[in-house]
């Protein structure tokens, strides 16, 4: 994949975390599950931002400069003071506790993207004192998509990063990890439908799925507090904005797309990502194939719903205890392709899902 230029946004500024609750979004919420919120994407154009990408505004104070480049391991003031500029510009490295963990290292994929425009297959996940004297500009990120208004959410799947914008200042700026793009077939365990509503028993399935995280524009439209087992796998507070996709916390949230389609978050960050953004705030997503949210069609929009493991030999039976998923070797089913156009996404259809992180 080419360098992605970094015309992608946010604002300096780290706003006061409102926690602002979904109506009638709750664990026993009766909203209905009906038609998947996106169906009226056609309607939510928003014109491109014409504003730069990242730049620094005004002058830098008094710089510091590092001893030795800082990576994975390090420890000390020099990482502390990394972590507490991170946070400054919006990033969540998790505690400023001097300790260049995995969360650190995350905050440095997503700046290395952001800022440098350099692609998630290229991050390094290092500070040098080159990149630190970068980070102590005064650096302002301008949201893609201006709505001066609202909260909305950007997430960019070439460079694995997203951030979350209210009146176009930033909010948070996290690493994600997308979908793969990947055929699976595993037994999956479900306590949710294909639209994350609450199953009265968890079953098990045994199916076969596209790794896919679609491009296009969607909506905020149900979360739930605390695990889910959806028909994409196990999800922390998820938000869901496409079917069963969901932005949801994960233990593993690696420097390449890996989920089943859902866009995965670091735990942490999922504590407390459901208060950033309601119902009906939008939600635009970059492909990895470089189109704009705008571009993507009704289908290409819409996710791969799971699909039933032919070659399977097991016996499901309904369970309602917590089982280990195992996945089972199967010949891979074809899966049909749509063909790509470039005009605007047009009002989706209800399509019956088979699946859903």
């Amino acid at each position: 994949m080419g360098r992605w230029t970094p015309a992608i946004a946010a604002a300096v500024v780290l706003t006061v975390v409102v926690f602002v609750g979904f109506s009638g979004s709750g664990g026993n919420s009766n909203e209905a599950s009906g038609p998947n919120p996106g169906d009226d994407q056609a309607q939510l154009t928003v014109p491109a931002n014409t504003k730069a990408g990242v730049v620094v505004v005004g002058t830098a104070g008094p710089k510091t400069h590092l001893s030795a480049t800082l990576g994975k391991g390090a420890s000390g003031p020099e990482v502390e003071a990394l972590q507490r500029r991170l946070h400054d510009l919006g990033f969540d490295p998790g505690p400023n506790d001097g300790n260049f963990g995995g969360g650190t290292q995350q905050a440095v994929w997503a700046f290395e993207g952001l800022v440098n425009g350099i692609p998630y297959d290229q991050q390094v996940g290092v500070v040098s004192d080159e990149m630190w004297q970068k980070m102590q500009d005064p650096l302002v990120f301008n949201p893609r998509r201006s709505e001066p208004n609202n909260t909305h959410m950007e997430i960019y799947l070439p460079l694995q990063a997203a951030i979350v914008f209210t009146n176009d200042q930033v909010k948070l700026i996290t690493h994600i990890s997308s979908g793969s793009g990947q055929e699976w077939c595993e037994v999956i365990e479900q306590d949710t439908d294909d639209y994350g509503v609450k199953l009265e028993k968890t079953i098990l399935k045994d199916v076969c799925g596209v790794s896919k995280t679609p491009g296009g524009i969607f909506l905020f439209y149900r979360r739930y507090p605390g695990k889910r087992l959806g028909p994409l796998g196990g999800m922390m507070n998820p938000v869901y904005f496409n079917y069963g996709i969901a932005v949801h916390g994960a233990d593993k949230v690696p420097n390449l797309p890996a989920s089943h389609g859902c866009i995965r978050i670091p735990q942490w960050i999922a504590n407390y990502f459901p208060g950033l953004v309601a119902k009906n705030d939008r939600v635009y997503v970059w492909g990895l194939d470089g189109k704009e949210p705008e571009q993507y069609s009704k289908d290409e929009s819409t996710p791969v719903f799971n699909y039933r493991n032919t070659h399977s030999t097991l016996t499901l039976e309904p369970t309602t205890t917590s089982t280990t998923v195992v996945a089972t070797t199967t010949t891979k089913k074809p899966v049909a392709t749509t063909t790509t156009v470039t005009t605007p996404p047009t009002t989706t259809t209800t399509i019956p899902p088979t699946t859903g992180s």
